[in-house]
């Protein structure tokens, strides 16, 4: 395991658009444990102190955890992230594949391939690749707030990978924040995200409908289970109008706490643990 040597795990900390959380864990015999966890909100800010009041915040964070890591795992934002399952042609070289994915991302990523970063991950035990592609300047925006903030990012996660490791008892998760919605529906070996912009609730019921029955009849997943995360406000009525039509859906429950707001957080704070097998959260 590439973090071996460490007695700590790296830390997980999410940049949201409404709040940062950090995320501490650590390995005792077959299970992870939350050994701190912490969100804030942002302050109202313009534009032009945002940067500013995300470093400070972080900051904040850091040293009223008196965490003594300082290593840790961010994600692209979800709005700057694109991942494919890619599926190179039989007998073709890693070498080879690495180029040949290249090429395949310029058939769903509109940006410029100088404004690109790619990852391409063996899944284990299929002859297929999980391509993620990240826009470059947020990836950078990213890791140099976190490093301002006095922390070392040694990792970068794509979101539908962060949230398949929160959850691992569900089919999908419905994550709700301030300015839009995204519903992540595990597959075999990948599944769908879904971005929403900010709607009332009937019209995100009715679009979450819509993604559940397609996702259904193309066979990604038979959708049986899915937990909310976000304001328990906005997610109750959501949950009874799904439970209508047959699924069960209730928040998420994460160390003893309900649709926490650091449960992204606590996902990448478990990326150095990917390769192991699985333990019990």
């Amino acid at each position: 395991m590439i973090f071996a040597r460490h007695h700590r795990l790296p830390l997980g900390v999410d940049i949201d658009a409404d709040d940062v959380s950090i995320v501490a864990i650590e390995m005792r015999h077959t299970s992870l444990v939350v050994k701190a966890a912490q969100s804030s909100s942002l302050p109202r800010v313009n534009a032009a102190e945002r940067d500013r009041a995300i470093v400070e915040t972080l900051r904040g964070l850091r040293d009223d955890l008196a965490l003594v890591e300082r290593r840790c795992v961010i994600a692209a934002p979800l709005g700057e992230t694109l991942t494919r399952v890619f599926r190179p042609p039989p007998g073709m070289r890693p070498v080879e594949a690495e180029r040949a994915a290249m090429f395949e991302a310029d058939t769903f990523v509109a940006w410029p391939s100088r404004e690109r970063l790619m990852a391409l991950d063996p899944i284990p035990d299929r002859s297929e690749y999980l391509l993620s592609v990240a826009r470059t300047t947020a990836v950078e925006r990213a890791t140099r707030l976190v490093k301002l903030a006095g922390l070392e990012p040694v990792a970068v996660d794509v979101p539908v990978c962060v949230w398949r490791r929160t959850a691992t008892e569900t089919d999908a998760v419905l994550d709700l924040r301030q300015d839009r919605a995204a519903l992540f529906v595990f597959g075999d070996p990948l599944g769908i995200v879904e971005r929403f912009p900010e709607n009332s609730g009937d019209q995100l019921v009715t679009q979450l409908r819509a993604v559940l029955i397609q996702a259904r009849r193309d066979g990604v997943a038979d959708v049986q289970r899915i937990v909310t995360v976000g304001q328990r406000e906005r997610a109750a009525p959501i949950e009874t109008a799904l439970g209508d039509d047959g699924y069960e859906a209730g928040p998420l429950t994460l160390g003893g706490a309900t649709a926490p707001p650091w449960a992204f957080a606590y996902g990448l704070a478990n990326w150095a643990v990917l390769f192991r097998e699985r333990p019990a959260a």
